[in-house]
């Protein structure tokens, strides 16, 4: 699947701020979008998530944050937030709200 021009300008910000996420090939979708997991240092699965409509989700378990897809979103600072709960998440912080994550 080839990614969409939002979700490829995602994984760029994701792997330059993270470069272990270029170390596996994210799994594609129909639309133009991918997503891609990762281990928390719980052992609970984490994913990242894009839609071609211009928003990134993030989650583990069953909680989950959106960050984009509004009108007036701006796709850097969406990027940065979205790397930024990843970071939280892979070190077994608080999720994007600053609320405790169901790990």
């Amino acid at each position: 699947m080839e990614l969409g021009d939002y979700s490829s300008r995602f994984l760029a910000a994701l792997v330059g701020a993270l470069p272990k996420f270029g170390e596996q090939p994210p799994a594609g979708s129909d639309d133009g979008g991918f997503t891609v997991t990762f281990l928390t240092p719980s052992g609970a699965t984490g994913w990242v998530t894009t839609e071609e409509f211009g928003r990134v989700t993030v989650g583990s378990g069953s909680w989950h944050a959106h960050f984009g897809g509004w009108a007036d979103s701006v796709d850097a600072h969406d990027f940065e937030q979205a790397i930024g709960c990843i970071r939280r998440l892979m070190a077994r912080e608080n999720g994007a709200s600053g609320g405790v994550l169901p790990l």
